[in-house]
């Protein structure tokens, strides 16, 4: 954390105030409050329900009270969901609260305690003393909208997820049954290919029947528009010679028809998330500015933006450089050093994730990235590798979305000769 971030959290708390460290737990949290010169004034527990977060409220005001201290400043962990609930109910009552990196209270209390000794009070101990020495982040809470379509994308990368996984589960399974099927049906989750699998996949069976047989059974399970026949054809000659398993056939023929089901299943939610995270995402004031840009779908838009947050809680856009970890980080000691310009990768990886495959894109689609792209490789000073170059464009697409947003503006390239100049001039700077 550099020194003037650390410098204007300590200048936002009133001299005098009480730090009050929480390590969050699923049944009861631990609190430590401090002074802001690290004397330890109380120590308690609290549950995680009304009671006692009423609880927690009566014993700071009670502190707050006998220390004539202007204000309590609140520190904890990011921890699962949990500092979700504290954090509500804190804004609720006005309370102002903070959030300390976990890898930062580890190593502090590992500084701090030699044998590496570990419990929940020192870690609270911890979390108070980093929020009196201003090493914590403002993160809030989001609210609205913007809250919202955090869960749908979180959600949906979720769900992407689980039908990766049910893919695999079904490759898993042809391969053993039939490994030559994927010669015929190079997508075996397709309509064709998903009536062989849940009628009948182990080429051991396959080959007990006619060609017609095999076609004829096949048709009695089929839903889709248009049934393959020629494929089928195929893939009963090659059933002829599979080097199929022979033992074990039955089992894994039932769990084919349950992932498959489950495949299905999965696939029609995914439609019922994106229509309801598209119409989310588009009645936000800056989907628009978003959409404008070329290279920027529904769900990349989407994505950045869930990443984001409320624009509003940032002041320049290269905080959202930094919350995306894609700002150049020194890494070097004496004559040893890393890398030229490596990345951070700090931030958060799914905004990262999205900026690159949408940088990707815009070099193929919009002429200014491309050049651009281009001229970062083959300068003849400091000339980069075209992950390196892909890494500026990041930072570059993150400012020109940033200006978007703030004037709520359309993207409107300039024509290609200004750029150009432009361009040349940056290159030589």
């Amino acid at each position: 954390m550099s020194q003037q971030k650390v410098s204007r959290n300590l200048a936002q708390v009133k001299r005098g105030a009480l730090h009050i460290g929480v390590d969050l737990g699923l049944e009861n949290n631990v609190a430590i409050v401090i002074s802001d010169n690290a004397e330890r004034l109380d120590r308690f527990r609290f549950s995680n329900d009304r009671d006692g977060y009423e609880y927690f409220q009566r014993r700071i005001d009670k502190l707050q009270r006998e220390n004539t201290a202007p204000e309590v400043m609140v520190a904890m962990e990011p921890t699962n969901y949990l500092w979700k609930l504290l954090a509500s109910d804190l804004e609720q009552k006005g309370i102002a609260y903070r959030l300390v990196n976990a890898y930062t209270v580890k190593k502090h209390r590992e500084g701090d305690q030699l044998d590496r000794s570990k419990d929940d009070p020192r870690d609270a101990f911890t979390i108070a003393d980093l929020s009196r020495t201003g090493k914590c982040t403002e993160t809030q809470l989001q609210h609205g909208a913007y809250a919202e379509l955090r869960q749908y994308i979180s959600l949906y990368y979720r769900l992407k997820r689980q039908i990766r996984r049910e893919k695999q589960h079904i490759w898993h399974a042809v391969g053993q049954l039939f490994p030559e099927l994927p010669r015929v049906f190079r997508d075996i989750t397709g309509e064709t290919a998903k009536a062989i699998l849940v009628t009948q996949a182990a080429a051991l069976e396959i080959r007990k029947m006619s060609e017609e047989e095999f076609i004829a059974s096949i048709r009695c399970g089929f839903d889709g528009k248009r049934l393959y026949v020629s494929r089928l054809r195929s893939a009963y000659r090659l059933a002829v010679n599979s080097v199929g398993v022979n033992h074990g056939v039955q089992a894994l023929q039932f769990a084919l028809k349950l992932h498959v089901e489950s495949l299905n299943q999965l696939l029609i939610q995914e439609k019922q998330l994106v229509d309801a995270l598209q119409a989310c995402f588009l009645s936000l004031p800056e989907a628009n500015s978003l959409l404008s840009v070329n290279g920027i779908g529904i769900l990349s838009g989407a994505t950045i933006l869930a990443e984001i947050g409320d624009p509003t809680r940032f002041r320049h856009a290269g905080q959202l450089v930094k919350l995306a970890g894609i700002q150049p980080t020194p890494n070097r000691s004496g004559r040893k050093q890393r890398s030229a310009t490596p990345m951070s990768h700090q931030g958060r990886p799914r905004l990262r994730s999205a900026l690159y495959f949408t940088c990707l894109r815009l070099i193929q689609v919009d002429q200014r990235f491309s050049i651009l792209y281009n001229r970062l490789q083959h300068r003849k000073k400091n000339p980069l590798t075209k992950m390196q170059a892909v890494g500026v464009l990041m930072n570059k697409l993150l400012h020109i979305l940033w200006a978007l947003i703030k004037k709520q503006a359309q993207y409107q390239p300039l024509y290609i000769r200004t750029f150009e100049t432009q361009l040349c001039q940056a290159v030589c700077l």
